[in-house]
């Protein structure tokens, strides 16, 4: 009897997966390997069940690809986020321009720059 009640149990509102492994992984035995796994396996198995990915989780991806690297992948789960979490609008935003004024390069200040032909004065 318990069995055929315990399928009717409704299921939680989020997929959490392997999240909080992913946690225990990252912070505790410091090992961000399986933290990329863990995460990437617990989005795919709650896209793939249509259940709701909980929040943070597309963020917290997002950040560790941004800290391997690969900046555009880390903007695309920022959006994924804030479209799913729109209480996340105001960091996700922010980390996402962060991001983008990394890739450009700054002006240099025309009063500051000293030209190749300019030699400085000796003191």
């Amino acid at each position: 009897m318990l069995l055929v009640l315990s399928g009717c149990a409704p299921q939680g509102l989020f997929y959490w997966g392997d999240y909080e492994s992913s946690l225990y992984e990252r912070y505790v035995d410091n090992n961000s390997q399986h933290t990329d796994a863990y995460l990437r396996d617990t989005i795919t198995a709650a896209e793939q069940h249509q259940r709701r990915v909980p929040p943070g989780v597309y963020a917290d991806y997002g950040f560790l690809l941004y800290t391997r690297g690969d900046k555009a992948s880390a903007i695309a789960y920022f959006q994924k986020e804030r479209t799913l979490y729109p209480e996340s609008t105001a960091l996700m935003n922010k980390l996402i321009e962060k991001i983008q004024q990394q890739g450009k390069t700054p002006e240099p200040n025309s009063e500051t720059a000293v030209l190749p032909t300019q030699q400085r004065a000796a003191p």
